[in-house]
């Protein structure tokens, strides 16, 4: 059976509620994509296990829950993934409860992700950017609020959306595993791919402004923010104009860019099959397998990230509070342009004893000059 009679197949059987049948081709790509879950899982799980016997402490900022939120999100969408085992050994995706439990799950992790990405770049964005105060109150609110809106989502297709008689179950085989059945279009657009593209987008934006902030190309004046770009041999001039906060959050902001550009980085090629799908073309079967592979890697790669920008994260507690205010510029003086540098007195023009002197002692087959030596000495007296 090839791919496009299993997606015809599968659009087919949400409406009469048969199976969709793997053959061996599609269960080893399957099989494949439980693989890619697991490592994501499993590397997320190692995470929290380290997390809680040597547990950070950072101050002033709370970076941390909000990274637990995206590791749990990433948590969902590998194990919503991982649930395609079933499928690899019945080779074949049979609607039910099972089915649409991990439509639930995989599209709660699809969305989490999108949402506690975006949040952990406007919270940073807040500290560093912006230097506004990080509350606990704040924090709860933004937990709460946050995971209330990927439970709405996700509860809203089945509760309010679905429409059993004329379109099917909201949930149910869609392709190869299970997610929003292909017979509603405009829920999987909005209610998913919508979050993910908007995510990845403003992330980059609010990512690339932190990092143009702290570097001292994007410096405030009079009230306005404005540009400012140096040659290379002078990048000293960005450097000494910062304070303490950005100098120390200059390295972590470099590395926190990579976060937005690697989530980019693996939603295109899922982004890009599921666009031709909606063009009504068909996408080959190793395609779909090879973008699902890469966008299931979500997790492990986040957590390479954390591993990789941890050492460079500083004691916070040793730093100012991240709401004190930056110092602004006045482009309108000579502090526009930079601070001017420490220029040494050029060195005096050699003397004529200078040069002998550096002469003879260059000049190995010069005659060497004994040195008068004095001593005191007594006068001599006569005696008769």
């Amino acid at each position: 059976m090839d791919s496009s009679a299993l997606q015809f197949l599968a659009r087919d059987d949400v409406r009469y509620g048969s199976d969709v049948v793997y053959d061996s081709a599609h269960a080893g790509g399957i099989a494949s994509l439980v693989v890619a879950g697991g490592l994501s899982g499993l590397a997320v799980l190692l995470v929290f296990v380290v997390v809680s016997i040597r547990s950070p402490t950072y101050h002033n900022t709370h970076v941390i829950p909000y990274f637990i939120s995206l590791l749990v999100a990433n948590v969902l969408e590998a194990a919503g993934t991982s649930m395609n085992a079933l499928w690899v050994i019945k080779r074949a995706v049979q609607p039910g409860s099972y089915c649409s439990f991990q439509g639930a799950i995989k599209q709660a992790g699809n969305v989490g992700m999108a949402l506690w990405s975006f949040v952990l770049a406007a919270h940073l964005f807040n500290l560093l950017f912006l230097r506004w105060k990080s509350t606990r109150r704040g924090l709860l609110l933004t937990l709460i609020s946050g995971w209330f809106i990927v439970i709405f989502i996700v509860a809203i297709g089945p509760i309010a959306i679905q429409t059993t008689k004329k379109r099917g179950p909201y949930f149910g085989p869609s392709g190869y595993w299970c997610w929003i059945t292909p017979d509603y279009p405009q829920e999987r657009t909005f209610l998913e791919y919508f979050f993910e593209f908007l995510s990845a987008f403003l992330s980059f934006v609010l990512y690339t402004a932190i990092l143009l902030c702290v570097r001292g190309n994007l410096m405030q004046s009079n009230g306005r923010w404005r540009l400012r770009f140096v040659p290379n041999g002078e990048s000293w001039q960005l450097a000494i104009s910062r304070d303490i906060i950005d100098a120390s959050m200059f390295r972590v902001a470099v590395r926190m860019v990579w976060y937005p550009v690697s989530y980019s980085i693996l939603l295109l090629p899922v982004s890009i099959a599921r666009l031709i799908e909606f063009g009504g073309r068909e996408v080959p079967f190793w395609a779909t397998i090879l973008a699902d592979f890469i966008f299931n890697l979500q997790g492990f790669v986040n957590v390479m990230l954390l591993l990789g920008t941890r050492r460079f994260i500083p004691d916070t507690a040793s730093l100012p509070m991240f709401s004190t205010p930056r110092k602004e510029v006045d482009f309108s003086s000579s502090e526009a342009v930079g601070i001017t540098p420490f220029i040494l007195p050029p060195k005096p023009e050699p003397t004529q004893l200078d040069r002998v002197e550096s002469y003879t002692s260059m000049d190995s087959t010069a005659p060497m000059v004994p040195k008068p030596r004095f001593s005191m000495m007594r006068p001599m007296s006569w005696q008769r």
